[in-house]
């Protein structure tokens, strides 16, 4: 064999152990963090517990169950990736954490409920209005569009941070004459005599923005896209699969929420997931676009941002559709 052919040999094999549809390109171990196995972050679970990691060749090391944690972690740029709310992963993009969204969860998945005595939105005016936090997607859609479509703006209103589960009884005992939590919290405050005041597929106005409300999704540290595009892809892959078994089996997104919930009936469980879209694999540019301006507006942002600089979905608009694995070359 000549030293000509020995180097090509040498190259092409070289080539083939980095080509990125070999996900042994590497033995990196992916980190990942995400909240509480709710609605909105329950794909990483569901990918857990049903293999899909597997199926996928990854290597995962996976921390879940506390939103803030996940929060704190994605804000540090400790991990490759993680499940947060846009609003969040934009403010972080542009205090120079390179977190981009990749993929969404679930769109609306909340609910505005009220006091059993309040008949109309002027009756919340200028009484405590229930929020889960300050500056997040349901804030922002609250005081920049909610509000404003009936005919009230946040100062009419006193915004106190309630806990999401303790919504009911706050509603019920006239703590709050609103409140605006995320599922199953709505739909068992209304269960529990509350009142339902805007449904989960009201809460935005689709003829003036042309996108439901998108909280949470995918979210990845640039630079773990840069290095490791296989595996980021793969990630996303099994993320959709996660997402589609949501979408398409009512029976078995019901069975995985159990699973991580076992306290929580099943009944509730069920009455609340129709309130939670699964239509979305990305979010629509107009959403994060609207999110920007609005965060802008409230001067949330350290520096201008914008959609290309928040967002990558070339992994997820790759996804061949469930199951991903088996499209993998």
């Amino acid at each position: 064999m000549t030293v000509r052919s020995i180097l090509l040999s040498g190259v092409m094999a070289f080539g083939l152990l980095m080509s990125p549809a070999n996900a042994q390109d590497d033995d990196y171990t992916v980190r990942l963090v995400a909240g509480s196995p709710g609605y909105d972050h329950i794909q990483p679970f569901m990918a857990e517990l049903r293999g899909f990691w597997d199926k996928y060749d990854l290597n995962v090391e996976f921390i879940g169950g506390n939103y803030q944690r996940s929060n704190q972690l994605m804000s540090i740029g400790d991990f490759d990736v993680g499940y947060n709310q846009y609003a969040t992963a934009i403010r972080y993009n542009s205090a120079g954490i390179e977190n981009v969204i990749v993929a969404a969860s679930s769109a609306n998945c909340a609910q505005i409920v009220a006091a059993p005595d309040v008949e109309s939105w002027e009756d919340v005016k200028g009484k405590r209005f229930g929020i889960v936090t300050k500056f997040d997607v349901q804030y922002l859609t609250l005081i920049k569009h909610i509000l404003p479509r009936f005919g009230l703006t946040a100062d009419d209103v006193q915004l106190s941070q309630v806990p999401v589960p303790e919504t009911a009884a706050a509603l019920v005992t006239g703590d709050v004459a609103a409140a605006f939590p995320f599922e199953p919290y709505g739909t068992n405050a209304v269960a529990k005599g509350a009142k339902l005041l805007l449904a989960a597929e009201d809460l935005v106005d689709k003829e003036e923005i042309g996108s439901d409300m998108l909280r949470n999704g995918l979210v990845m540290n640039r630079k773990f896209i840069e290095e490791h595009p296989e595996l980021a892809k793969r990630i996303v892959w099994a993320h959709l699969d996660a997402v589609h078994m949501m979408r398409t089996d009512k029976e078995e997104g019901i069975a995985v929420l159990k699973h991580y919930n076992p306290n929580i009936e099943e009944a509730l469980l069920e009455d609340s997931y129709s309130a939670c879209g699964w239509e979305y694999d990305a979010p629509p540019p107009v959403w994060i676009e609207t999110l920007i301006r609005w965060m802008g507006e409230e001067d949330l942002l350290q520096n201008e941002v914008d959609y290309d600089a928040v967002v990558d979905l070339s992994m997820a608009e790759s996804y061949p559709g469930y199951p991903g694995w088996e499209h993998l070359e």
